[in-house]
């Protein structure tokens, strides 16, 4: 069983003030994009993990032990006997939501293993537990608003097609304890989700010079119309202007990519930069079983 795993993006983040509970409140209209991961399923004598990165964190920390551990718990099931392989494409620790997926993935998984539903509804109660992000993917559509501490589904919305450039400084890291601390010293105002706006960029940016770097050099490229802070950072996502627009428009989006923004990921990768494009997505989370992803 082969899962697809995705990346988000926020295309507008409200961060409100600190709740009675230690979490901020959170507005945000997110969109699920092509750069992804993929976590395989093969059996196994017993349970066991591994990644393709080294995430510097033990394999009993990672969003998918944690998630197949606390399915297990929740249908009174032993650990399955398969081993759980995730190839990681989808920078660790950038705001584009790896993690979090991941561990929606393992619930999917798990879910088809188990032949239990899936849109169980303590399925999402579970996601909650395990992180703020993790329900937004296991929501029905690609595009959502989610509020609360941004783990509540308060509308679906039909997916957009947008092109993108995903730009992650190398050297970069932007704990998120870190960025929301930064941001309480400063607290900026909240917005209307219908603007495309993230008002952590100044935290993150704060902790991260690198990441106001990449910042500055997106919004300076020709083809570049919109360029945001991924999440909390450190990663920036960037929109290409209307012409290379209406030319993925009028093809399918996906595997159309325009001369200007192949060039300007290359340029970005000379500089040092991780880089790719992507483009959002109409399907989240799914089985796979084409060799080609």
């Amino acid at each position: 069983m082969r899962i697809i795993s995705p990346a988000k993006i926020n295309l507008s983040l409200s961060v409100g003030s600190l709740r009675s509970d230690g979490y901020h409140q959170v507005d945000s209209f997110f969109h699920l994009i092509s750069l992804h991961d993929v976590l395989t399923l093969h059996p196994a004598s017993s349970f066991n993990f591994s990644s393709s990165i080294d995430l510097g964190i033990s394999g009993e920390d990672n969003f998918v032990v944690r998630a197949a551990k606390a399915m297990a718990e929740l249908h009174g099931k032993e650990l399955p006997a398969v081993r759980l392989e995730l190839e990681k494409n989808i920078p660790h620790g950038a705001g584009l939501g790896g993690g979090s997926s991941n561990a929606a993935a393992t619930i999917f998984a798990l879910s088809r293993f188990w032949d239990v539903p899936p849109n169980d509804p303590r399925h999402l109660r579970l996601a909650a537990r395990l992180g703020s992000d993790v329900p937004l993917f296991l929501a029905p559509t690609t595009s959502s608003i989610m509020t609360g501490r941004g783990e509540v589904l308060k509308e679906s919305r039909d997916p957009i097609s947008i092109p993108l450039a995903i730009i992650k400084p190398m050297a970069a890291h932007s704990p998120t304890g870190a960025v929301y601390q930064a941001f309480d010293v400063n607290p900026q105002p909240t917005h209307k989700l219908s603007l495309w706006k993230n008002n952590l960029e100044g935290a993150a940016v704060e902790v991260s010079p690198k990441t106001a770097e990449t910042l500055d050099w997106l919004r300076a490229q020709s083809e570049i119309k919109l360029a945001q802070v991924a999440g909390s950072g450190c990663a920036c996502w960037a929109q290409f202007f209307k012409q290379s627009h209406e030319h993925i428009e009028a093809e399918g989006v996906e595997g159309i990519e325009s001369r200007a923004q192949q060039d300007l990921v290359q340029r970005a990768r000379d500089l040092g930069y991780w880089a790719c494009l992507a483009h959002t997505v109409s399907i989240g989370i799914h089985e796979t079983f084409n060799s080609r992803l």
